[in-house]
């Protein structure tokens, strides 16, 4: 072992010089328009009042900084920003897109795009990686042959360069300006999951050569070698342990939360049902079969991201949170409920109503329903239920977890939560004015919620009860 370590360290200092070479300007090409589909990939499924969505290609001669080799490249990057020049707060996050399924994703932009819009934030998406560009059907090139058919990626050996350019042409253009000539103060590189293991060799590898400010590495990556750069990390539970915050570094575990968990998936599910089923309301496998965990992660976006530009503007790190605990084995310790202890707890999962976890289905985790009666018997009455998530929101805000309007939209939601103390089960389906206490429809609304069902028996079960039996008054 420690021969290898030695021999680590001998190759990283032969590839430093390399990797801290001068970040090439590359040539940048748009707006694009036209195209077979007439719309950009990831085109945004929010609204963009008062911002500008353009893409715009970029390419030049890109190098493998461990390598030295060379080669021609022309990539993409889809650019939001605010119409009015006095909205930029100053802040542009680059965001390294997810090539998991072959396809660009966007992890940032789901479930904080509105946010980083209303703060004023610009945000950038790069395609960095050769299984974003070519050569699939979900690829660029082939989603959209005509639009696409410039781009030209020399494969991944290159995509730490090409990242690199792209940031160079937001910082210091040499022609045409992606920023449409916004005062640029600030960058924030970020990406999640297959992109933040990318991140992470990027990172480590010494190949961060300035212009990125602060990196929030999400749903993955680590562990750091580099903290010459701040980073802030954000994880679901059950991921790998990580060092003790400091100055340099500060991480964020989520009780309750997987890796794609619904405030995600279901964005890009709405995407893949625009991109590649015309628009049609295809039904989504994964909900039916897996249940996808509803964590609260757009709660923990936001934050971060208030804190991260709370940074960049004063310094000030963002608030240190508890870890998961874990047992003496080094898995995730869960109480009564099944639930994680521990960790950055919002308040649906400190006051659950419901089974939220990283297990399960894998990436997508678990959520499953619990009984009114359990629920009941949690939280007697309704009143009781809204203070307790009341005083745990109040506390969140206090410590920086959450923010004002998500405390507000906290409190509204168990506000309204109240069928459980009125309704029976029938609050979860689609028949939401359902009592479901009747002498048929109670018992089977009960056994519906055992958990050694599988998860599709029993959501079927509870919306044949709440759609047939219950109307029938049995």
């Amino acid at each position: 072992m420690r021969r290898m370590i030695v021999v680590a360290a001998a190759l990283a200092a032969v590839l430093a010089p390399a990797a801290q070479a001068q970040v090439a300007s590359p040539e940048v090409d748009g707006p694009v328009d036209g195209g077979v589909r007439g719309y950009p990939w990831n085109h945004s499924l929010y609204a963009l009042d008062g911002y500008t969505e353009r893409e715009y290609f970029f390419g030049g001669t890109a190098t493998n900084l461990a390598r030295g080799a060379t080669a021609p490249y022309r990539s993409r990057m889809l650019v939001r920003l605010p119409e009015d020049p006095d909205r930029f707060n100053g802040t542009v996050v680059v965001e390294w897109l997810n090539v998991t399924g072959q396809n660009d994703l966007e992890t940032v932009w789901p479930p904080a795009g509105e946010y980083l819009m209303e703060q004023g934030a610009a945000y950038v998406g790069v395609s960095a990686q050769l299984a974003g560009v070519c050569c699939l059907p979900t690829t660029l090139k082939l989603w959209d042959p005509v639009r696409y058919a410039p781009l030209l990626h020399p494969g991944d050996d290159f995509s730490f360069d090409i990242f690199s350019q792209a940031i160079q042409a937001l910082r210091d253009p040499s022609g045409l300006d992606p920023m449409d000539g916004l005062a640029l103060e600030h960058v924030v590189a970020t990406g999640a999951s297959q992109s933040a293991s990318r991140l992470t060799s990027f990172i480590n590898g010494g190949y961060a050569r300035g212009g990125i400010d602060v990196f929030t590495i999400t749903r993955g990556g680590g562990p750091f070698d580099d903290f010459s750069t701040p980073i802030f990390h954000l994880n679901e539970e059950g991921l790998a342990e990580h060092p003790p915050d400091d100055d340099r570094y500060v991480l964020w575990e989520e009780a309750g939360t997987a890796h794609a968990p619904t405030p995600w998936w279901g964005y890009v599910w709405r995407e893949i049902q625009r991109d590649h089923a015309a628009g049609l309301p295809v039904p989504d496998p994964l909900e039916a079969a897996c249940s996808v965990n509803r964590g609260s992660v757009d709660y923990s976006s936001r934050a971060l991201a208030h804190w991260t530009q709370r940074f960049l503007e004063d310094g000030t790190l963002p608030p240190s949170a508890p870890r998961i605990e874990r047992d003496a084995s080094g898995e995730v310790s869960r109480d009564e409920h099944g639930l994680a202890r521990g960790g950055l707890r919002h308040p649906f999962v400190h006051v659950p109503v419901a089974y939220n976890s990283a297990e399960g289905c894998p990436l997508w985790g678990t959520h499953r329903s619990w009984s009114s009666a359990k629920i009941r018997s949690l939280y007697p009455t309704h009143d009781g239920y809204v203070a307790q998530v009341t005083a745990w929101a109040d506390h969140e805000l206090a410590q920086g977890w959450l923010l004002p309007a998500d405390r507000d939209d906290v409190v509204a939601k168990a506000q309204a939560f109240d069928a459980p103390w009125t309704q029976g089960t029938c609050y979860d389906t689609a028949n939401e004015a359902a009592n479901e206490r009747g002498p048929l429809s109670e018992p089977i609304g009960d056994a519906s919620f055992d958990p050694a069902l599988p998860l599709g028996t029993q959501r079927h079960v509870r919306d044949v009860n709440c759609n047939a039996v219950v109307p029938a008054g049995l």
